[in-house]
């Protein structure tokens, strides 16, 4: 089911730009030169590192983005597994959007990667807004596509507004998102003059 006004509000395009960030960064990180593949197995990693930190800065020296991770394995095959991924996407004048998960697997040399346990999007507070929070337990992101989708539950809120669903699909490109079954919401406008 699509939700047009309440998914403009509560699920705004620049949250999917901060997912295709993350995606975008957890691609940079594990697209370091390695080793060539010395016939080890799958699950042994052949390099490993440790608290990683990654600054974007944009073309006047004003930091973009940050991404944190308390681990980072990378595997023969060019995949890598890491841990506590946390993303910042920084904009002049625009609340800060961070994307955080317990662990991400990044496969297919960066194509493809699966946030998971525990996937949090958070747009801070902003011009009278409240902070929005959207929830799910994994999200499989295509970085080059800028699409994000999954078939678990979803839940979102901004103050006391609030929407459930089951199958999340959005599209950073088309600017959509949309749930597909079980969608279940409550929109609550604040007053005219009256912050949340």
């Amino acid at each position: 089911m699509r939700k047009q006004g309440m998914a403009a509000t509560l699920f705004p395009i620049f949250v999917l730009s901060g997912l295709a960030a993350l995606a975008f960064w957890l691609k940079e990180a594990v697209t370091m030169p390695f080793q060539p593949d010395d016939g080890k197995k799958r699950d042994t990693p052949d390099a490993i590192v440790e608290n990683l930190t990654i600054y974007r800065y944009d073309m006047s020296g004003e930091l973009g983005y940050r991404l944190t991770a308390s681990r980072m394995e990378h595997f023969p095959d060019d995949s890598s597994l890491i841990f506590a991924p946390r993303l910042i996407h920084y904009r002049p004048g625009q609340p800060d959007i961070t994307v955080a998960a317990q662990s991400a697997l990044v496969t297919e040399k960066g194509e493809r990667v699966l946030l998971r346990d525990d996937v949090v999007l958070t747009r801070d507070a902003y011009a009278g807004r409240p902070k929005l929070i959207a929830r799910t337990p994994e999200l499989t992101v295509l970085p080059e596509e800028g699409k994000a989708f999954n078939d678990k539950p979803v839940s979102i809120t901004q103050g006391a507004t609030w929407l459930n669903g089951i199958g999340l699909m959005a599209d950073h490109n088309l600017g959509t998102f949309t749930l597909r079954q079980s969608v279940r919401g409550e929109y609550v406008q604040t007053p005219a003059g009256k912050k949340p």
